[in-house]
């Protein structure tokens, strides 16, 4: 009959302690605290506490994860605003996350914030209560994730580059002057893809090994002569060159 009675006080206990708990937070979100870290903004216009923080993933999609929980006074400094993320939330902000203030020039007008963490930034440590996060402005962000996306093609390129050099060395050297030409002429196509930051990186890192590899190429034409296979090689270079030309 005791024991009974301990057991039933115990599951009153759990109820208090789950009592208007959120009905998706687990028991153990209740003893878990909130994430609070410091916002540094340009200006606080437009931004009221209570203010929805939501999270945008992979695919763009949104959640609110958060709130303002405070707007303080400067005092003569950067204008700033205290988060707080919800406990059940806070391990999707890592240290590497972001914090964009979204300021729409129409519809309503409403001040947004929202936080992503780029590719490669899921393992980061997650962020701690007490950090200070500037927040970045939305053509910002657009530079950050072009810079980004330019240095995985950078990373890629580089794996892949002394393999691609060799193998057009190997058909110059074997005389495959066809196969040389075709394989600049994909090269021409892939770059007709690439963005502004791509095609800077590509003529500074790669062009200019094909061009020692164009002058190998030339050097063979002068050992077996053909004019017309060697105006097209040339004709095909030039248009990979105007391709990367910015």
């Amino acid at each position: 009959m005791k024991r009974r009675r301990l057991m039933a006080a115990a599951f009153v206990m759990i109820g208090l302690f789950t009592a208007g708990a959120p009905a998706r937070a687990g028991l153990l979100d209740v003893f878990r605290t909130d994430l609070e870290f410091t916002l540094v903004v340009d200006r606080t216009e437009g931004l009221r506490v209570g203010g929805p923080v939501e999270f945008e993933d992979i695919d763009g999609r949104r959640e609110v994860i958060g709130c303002i929980d405070a707007i303080p006074d400067p005092g003569g400094g950067d204008p700033v605003v205290s988060i707080r993320i919800e406990a059940r939330h806070k391990e999707r902000v890592r240290a590497g996350s972001r914090v964009i203030v979204d300021r729409p020039w129409m519809g309503d007008g409403a001040v947004r914030l929202y936080i992503v963490t780029p590719s490669g930034q899921e393992g980061a440590e997650p962020l701690r209560s007490g950090a200070v996060v500037v927040a970045r402005s939305p053509a910002a962000e657009k530079r950050q994730r072009l810079t980004e996306r330019v240095q995985r093609f950078m990373e890629a390129l580089g794996e892949r580059s002394q393999a691609y050099l060799e193998r057009l060395k190997r058909e110059i050297e074997g005389g495959q002057l066809d196969s040389f030409m075709d394989q600049l002429d994909e090269t021409a196509r892939a770059a007709e893809k690439y963005s502004r930051e791509q095609k800077e990186r590509f003529a500074e890192e790669i062009l200019p090994e094909l061009e020692r590899l164009m002058e190998s190429a030339r050097q063979r034409f002068k050992e077996k002569p053909d004019p017309q296979q060697e105006e097209k090689l040339e004709r095909e270079f030039k248009r990979l060159k105007e391709e990367l030309s910015v």
